[in-house]
């Protein structure tokens, strides 16, 4: 239990008063409280504030202290007590002859009755009206007795739900109503009709002064240990799962346990101090209960005495207004040197008085039957106690008494006995803070704001401002930390601009990031602090930082980083603006940090960019540990090993455990820088990413690298690329766990981490999906990966051409199965589409065949090149691989290819065309008849070669060849007997007449007639055979005309009859006989030997039915003019004299004039 404070009063003037006039006449107070004596009791409700008087009558009065409501409650008595919630007023009243006059004293109890009558209870319902009263609908009414023998009640209370009733007896004895709410909401209750009291406290020689129910159990009177809204006072439902009844007497405090219910539950000894009537209540948020004895006021809770605030004099009445305590007690001056209202500043001391009044039963506590003796001449003192802060709100003395105190409306009222009614208003919480600013009652000041639930960000503002005017720049920031969220803070940054300050302000910017209100320019003045100072330590921290989750504002909110508890409200975004962080990072030199926040939360650009650009070829500490099994390598001594790599291998380890999408866009990028500095290890890298679906295999770091002077602080260690992990260890020891796995990350056993599972929601940074299974291994339903196009990375070979064919060779054996020597089988399902799969493979081969040819390669790439072209099933592009033979005058590939095209004029052109350049000897290597001959040493002599390898199926080239043997002097020399070998071929295969022969030797100078004289001769006697041939046949030919036209001259004479001198039938060729038949073409037949054809010869007739049905076709193909129009543009002249052989164009068929069309032209 806490002991009396001695600490000196700090006491302030929180109130304004003002006197409550009537609204009619503005001379003299309200009308009602005119008769101060005869009001018994007063409480307030929701409907107004209520009072009764000693008539038994209850009056509702309004904010202007008019009655809106009166009707008698107790007929022939009067209302002792008073208590209402939610609607619901409960009274308790007695009715006597004579006036019972009751008094208790602290010590013992006194008691004068005749003819007592037992109490009555009466409920009423505020909301309903009954018209027949004119006042409230009457739910319940009951007597309480719990004996035969009545006993005066001392005391009420009852909770917010209206779930339990108390009522306290002066016997000592406690009385309990269970569900009143339930009874009272039933409708088939009568008025009688209540829930059976139970007798829960019974000690005679302790009559009980007050009740009150309690709903937590505090330790302490901290503002802190708030946890209830400011309307709970002490009517707190039951529904918070904690409720216990606290029963005062005059000398103990007891407890008694409601919710949670026990199984045999008796009140418990909480203290064994007491308090008189009316000198008790209940905290505003129902969690103790204050106790005002002579020496000091006490606040007992549940679990006993947790506070006491020193308030000497003998205490007539406390009551509760929202924080303060409203305490009653005589005025330590005489009456004469005081008024009716003293100010507080003028009273520093606080003595005993008396005076009369009638008791408030504002909490439940009793009045008197009858006024307590009083006379003007008494003055009472009204102070306001705030326990909480430790402080006195307002203290003022009152001329003749004090009836009673009660707050309503947000006000406190005191009701004098001379008839009078103060309004103590409460100032505004900024003038209330401004008294205390004026004072330097920061910490006071900070202490009410939080007592009434206000946001104490001004507070802490002008304690800061305070502290910062006298020095304390720490304490200053301390408080400037508190303002984080409600003060601009450029407000702050201003006043530690200076170097000195820095340390300073380099907190408050970490804790502005820590609860992720920073914009982009606090970042950048936070880490240039960091660089300005220095300080290594504290942006390790800072990097390594959450961001913090704060709960809203409300019952149980935290606004301070330091009211959570370790690990609470942590966020896994970070805490500042992560691009400006990167950036400042990078300006400001502090490469290891920039890599660490860029590769922690998954920028794969930015870390890549810092490992290439920044650091380069500059060594960097690697620590082995860190990796996916989170432990180091450690050496017999313990400690753990190092290694120095320099930038450009921690980017190609990175890309490795990447993979995918993100290694393809990256090395589009980086592919050329880390080519320059590391072309094995990334051209191996390019391989195994267009060969390699999913994550692509672990691979040794070099072994020898150079080590130059690092150009970044030692502590670079943290980055920890390992090859088998892309999990950043923390900056210190045993942070690892926190630090999130890029994507790509992969456990040791290929199962994705657990944090990977969830997909990292949180973050909303882009993360690389799973690793797919390998060639061969796609589960079914999973999507097949994708490999990139090698034509991505060509740019970045320039000036590695060795590194280059490698790739080539090597993808295109790997991904496609194809290499000069043979193609392998290679089956993978990958997603590519086979039409951009086949450009790749036609773009890498025809990249492979340029690579052969260029100037500074070997002999053994021009065989390779050679080797390429003649292969069948590599998927070059012939067009594009001649015009790469052409360039780079490569003569045995553009021999091979215009031989694949067909183009074999080309060839000859070519070797004559190396000729008349001046080349006399050609390279010696395989020629392109496949037939394994050497090259021959002169173009003309190839010319030759390729005529006689090309010219028996092609006759247009002998000619070509023939011009040029002949074009020069030194030709036909060198080149005699192959000429006469040429023209033997003319001659033999009559490619070409003598007559072009002699013009293409005699079209200059260099052939002689003696070069083909032989042939000549020849040529000319076989003409002459030809002509004597020719002759005898033109003879022959004239004769059988001649025969012909004697013959058609006979058949048309119709002068001279036709003598048939045929004796056998030409079909029997037996002798004729009588019946028979003879035709014009002297054939005969038997009758019936004709089968009734008589008409025409049948030998004949089949001879000649050809003929008609040539002509006949000839008749219908005369109308298609199309076919004949096609005829002519692809053989010319040839086509029309055949169309006039075909009688096409009806010449033949009419024999006076040619045929017209329909629009009267010729048929011709």
């Amino acid at each position: 239990m806490a002991s009396t404070s001695s600490t000196t009063h700090r006491q302030f003037t929180f109130f304004d008063v003002e006197t409550v006039k009537d609204i009619h006449d503005s001379e003299s107070c309200p009308e009602i409280f005119k008769n101060a004596p005869e009001i018994s009791a007063m409480t307030s409700s929701i409907a107004g504030l209520v009072v009764a008087d000693i008539h038994g009558s209850i009056h509702i009065l309004n904010q202007s202290f008019i009655s809106v409501a009166s009707w008698v409650a107790h007929v022939g008595g009067r209302v002792t007590h008073m208590i209402e919630r939610q609607g619901t007023l409960v009274t308790i009243g007695v009715c006597t002859s004579r006036v019972i006059r009751f008094k208790i004293c602290l010590l013992h109890a006194e008691q004068e009755e005749d003819n007592v009558r037992s109490a009555i209870m009466k409920i009423w319902n505020l909301s309903k009206m009954d018209k027949r009263t004119n006042g409230p609908s009457l739910l319940r009414s009951a007597k309480v007795q719990p004996s035969g023998k009545p006993h005066p009640v001392s005391c009420i209370a009852l909770t917010s739900d209206i779930a339990f009733l108390a009522i306290g007896l002066a016997d000592g004895t406690v009385l309990l109503y269970r569900h009143l709410d339930q009874s009272l909401a039933s409708a088939s209750g009568s008025l009688t009709t209540l829930p059976k009291p139970r007798v829960i406290h019974e000690i005679p020689t302790e009559p009980v002064t007050f009740l009150g129910f309690t709903t937590s159990n505090p330790t302490s009177l901290s503002p802190a240990d708030d946890s209830l809204p400011q309307d709970a006072s002490n009517h707190i439902a039951p529904s918070n799962h904690i409720l216990h009844l606290l029963i005062i007497t005059t000398s103990s405090t007891y407890s008694y346990p409601l919710i949670p219910k026990v199984s045999s539950p008796s009140s418990v000894l909480v203290d064994e101090i007491g308090a008189g009537l009316q000198c008790a209540c209940v905290d505003w948020k129902g969690r103790w209960v204050t106790l005002g004895r002579e020496e000091a006021l006490y606040a007992c809770a549940v679990g006993g005495r947790i506070g006491s605030y020193a308030l000497e004099g003998e205490k007539k009445s406390l009551h509760t207004h929202l924080n303060y305590i409203v305490v009653v007690l005589p005025a330590p001056f005489p009456p004469a040197m005081t008024t009716a209202t003293t100010p507080v500043s003028n009273q520093r001391k606080f003595g005993a008085g008396g005076a009369g009044m009638v008791p408030s039963t504002t909490t439940g506590a009793p009045a008197g039957v009858g006024p307590l003796s009083s006379t003007s001449s008494e003055v009472a003192r009204v102070v306001l106690v705030d326990m909480e802060n430790k402080l006195v709100a307002y203290t003022g003395n009152f001329e003749g008494g004090v009836r009673d105190a009660i707050s309503a409306w947000g006000h406190v009222y005191v009701a004098g006995n001379d008839g009078k009614l103060t309004r103590l208003i409460e100032k505004p919480t900024p003038d209330k803070l401004s008294l205390l600013y004026a004072k330097n009652l920061y910490s006071l000041a900070l202490s009410v704001a939080q007592t009434q639930g206000l946001d104490t960000t001004d507070v802490h503002r002008h304690h800061g401002d305070h502290l910062y005017s006298r020095g304390d720049f720490e304490g200053a920031m301390r408080e400037y930390i508190n303002t984080i969220g409600g003060v601009q803070a450029s407000y702050v940054i201003r006043k530690f601009l200076t170097a000195r300050l820095t340390p300073l302000l380099m907190t408050y910017l970490q804790e502005l990031h820590a609860r992720g209100l920073a914009h982009a320019e606090h970042t950048t003045l936070l880490l240039n602090a960091y660089a300005k100072a220095g300080d290594v330590a504290r942006l390790d921290s800072f990097v390594r930082s959450e961001g913090r989750v704060f709960r809203g504002e409300g019952p149980g909110s935290v606004s301070r980083v330091e009211d959570l508890a370790p690990g609470e409200g942590l966020s896994k975004e970070p805490p500042f603006e992560l691009d400006t962080a990167i950036r400042v990072c990078r300006q400001a030199g502090f490469f290891t940090h920039a890599a660490y926040l860029a590769r922690r939360w998954g920028r794969h650009d930015d870390y890549l960019r810092v490992l290439v650009e920044d650091v380069g070829e500059s060594s960097v500490e690697l620590a082995l540990g860190g990796t996916r099994r989170g432990t180091g390598v450690k050496s017999e001594k313990g400690d753990e090993r190092k290694m120095e790599i320099s930038g450009y291998s921690a980017a190609v380890s990175y890309l490795r455990e990447l993979g995918g999408d993100c290694a393809e866009s990256a090395l589009t990028h980086y592919g050329r820088a880390l080519l320059d500095h590391l072309p094995e290890e990334t051209t191996q890298l390019l391989i195994d990413l267009c060969t390699i679906a999913g994550h692509l295999p672990e691979s040794s770091p070099p072994e020898h690298l150079p080590k130059t002077q690092a150009k970044v602080p030692g502590y670079l260690s943290y980055l920890a690329l390992s090859r088998a992990s892309a999990v950043p260890p923390a900056l210190s020891a045993g942070d690892e766990a926190s630090v999130a796995k890029p994507p790509g990350a992969a456990k040791e056993n290929g199962e994705t981490s657990a944090e990977e599972d969830k997909g990292a929601g949180t973050s909303g940074h882009p993360r690389v999906a799973s690793a797919s299974p390998g060639p061969g291994h796609v589960n079914d339903g999973s999507q097949v990966p994708r490999r990139p196009s090698p034509t991505l990375f060509f740019a970045q070979f320039v000036d590695h051409t060795a590194h280059f064919v490698r790739f080539l060779e090597t993808v295109a054996c790997r991904r496609w199965g194809q290499s000069l020597e043979e193609t392998v089988a290679v089956e993978f399902p990958g997603s590519e589409d086979d039409e951009s799969e086949r450009r790749d493979q036609a773009s890498a081969w025809n990249t492979l065949l340029e690579l052969y040819l260029t100037e500074n390669q070997s002999k053994g790439d021009k065989e390779k090149a050679l080797r390429l072209l003649r292969s069948s099933h590599l998927p070059y592009d012939a067009t594009h691989a001649l015009i790469l033979c052409s360039s780079y005058s490569y003569a045995p590939g553009l021999v091979l290819l215009w031989e694949k095209l067909g183009m074999y004029e080309d060839v000859l052109r070519f070797w004559m065309d190396q000729h008349n350049s001046g080349v006399r000897e050609v390279m010696e290597s395989g020629d392109s008849s496949h037939t394994g001959a050497e090259i021959l040493s002169s173009p003309s002599a190839q010319v030759i070669a390729a005529l006689r390898q090309y010219g028996p199926s092609r006759p247009h080239l002998y000619p070509l060849v023939l011009r040029f043997l002949t074009a020069t002097p030194e030709l036909v020399s060198a080149h005699q007997t192959d000429l006469q070998e040429i023209l033997e071929h003319v001659e033999s295969e009559h490619i070409m007449t003598p007559l072009s022969v002699v013009q293409v030797l005699s079209r200059n100078n260099v052939a002689s007639v003696g070069l083909v004289k032989g042939w000549l001769m020849r040529r000319i006697a076989k003409g002459k055979e030809e002509i004597t041939t020719d002759e005898r046949l033109i003879s022959s030919y004239r004769s059988e005309t001649k025969l012909k036209l004697k013959q058609i001259e006979e058949l048309t004479d119709t002068e001279h009859p036709r003598v048939f001198h045929v004796t056998r039938c030409s079909q029997c060729n037996g002798q004729l006989d009588l019946p028979s038949i003879h035709f014009m073409c002297n054939h005969s037949y038997h009758q019936r030997c004709l089968l009734g054809n008589d008409t025409t010869c049948p030998q004949c007739e089949r001879q000649h039915g050809i003929v008609q049905e040539i002509r006949r076709n000839n008749a219908q193909l005369a109308d298609q003019h199309e076919l004949f129009l096609s005829e002519v543009r692809e053989h010319g002249f040839r086509a029309v004299a055949s169309g006039f052989g075909r009688d096409w164009l009806q010449l033949a068929w009419d024999d006076t004039a040619p045929p017209t069309h329909p629009d009267g032209s010729s048929g011709i």
